[in-house]
């Protein structure tokens, strides 16, 4: 493999995220609401999509894959080892791995609307990308987990297209709590990465050069 420093870059920032005790989860728990029997796979594909612009922030957060079950893909979907340096997947629960003080669970259902980016919270997206899945399943998880749980707060700054859906995929949830992260929660940056087609109208609207519409064709996952 060719000496690539972007990518060896990226590598030591997200090693360094992970030493700080810096993280993203991914609830990979729910296989069985995908009929797909490739749902490990069609996972990683959007998982390493979140890693196309971390070059953007100088302290990204390092992305675990957790609640994988039993009989799941894992061994049966070998990654090449500078692949598998890019995050981690495990079969345990994030209740299990980190203090659930901690834990915020990003759902749509939730009736707590997010006001800023906690730095000591560890922020969890359901591994769900089947749009037609309408069922509140993150939300019924959390609170049956008795964590905490938020949505985002589209509607305050964003005016969606009738047409629009409001998924989001992983990689443009990442990118807005980096964004947040980075810029003292300024929700209007951190919103730029919502697609241009699917917004009628922002709150202020800013030019970014340097996110383009060539993410417009990326599946969504559905943000439930």
């Amino acid at each position: 493999m060719k000496y690539n420093p972007h990518r060896w870059s990226n590598l030591y920032a997200l090693a360094q995220a992970a030493r700080l005790g810096d993280f993203f989860v991914i609830d990979g728990g729910f296989e069985y609401a995908h009929a797909r029997h490739s749902y490990f796979s069609s996972l990683i594909q959007r998982v390493f999509r979140c890693f196309k612009h971390i070059n953007h922030f100088h302290s990204p957060a390092y992305i675990i894959i957790s609640d994988l079950s039993n009989n799941f893909q894992t061994c049966h979907y070998p990654l090449p080892h500078e692949h598998s340096t890019y995050f981690h997947s495990t079969r345990e629960l994030y209740i299990d791995l980190f203090d659930k003080d901690r834990l915020i669970y990003l759902t749509p259902d939730s009736p707590n609307e997010m006001t800023h980016f906690d730095h000591d919270a560890i922020y969890i997206l359901g591994g769900i990308y089947d749009d037609e899945n309408r069922e509140p399943l993150t939300y019924q998880k959390a609170v049956r987990q008795k964590i905490r749980h938020q949505k985002l707060p589209l509607e305050k700054y964003l005016t969606f297209h009738s047409t629009s859906s409001r998924a989001l995929a992983f990689h443009e949830v990442y990118n807005i709590l980096l964004t947040l992260k980075h810029t003292n929660s300024n929700w209007i940056k951190a919103f730029r990465y919502v697609p241009k087609r699917k917004i009628a109208n922002r709150v202020e609207e800013e030019h970014n050069n340097d996110d383009d519409d060539d993410e417009e064709n990326i599946e969504s996952v559905a943000f439930n």
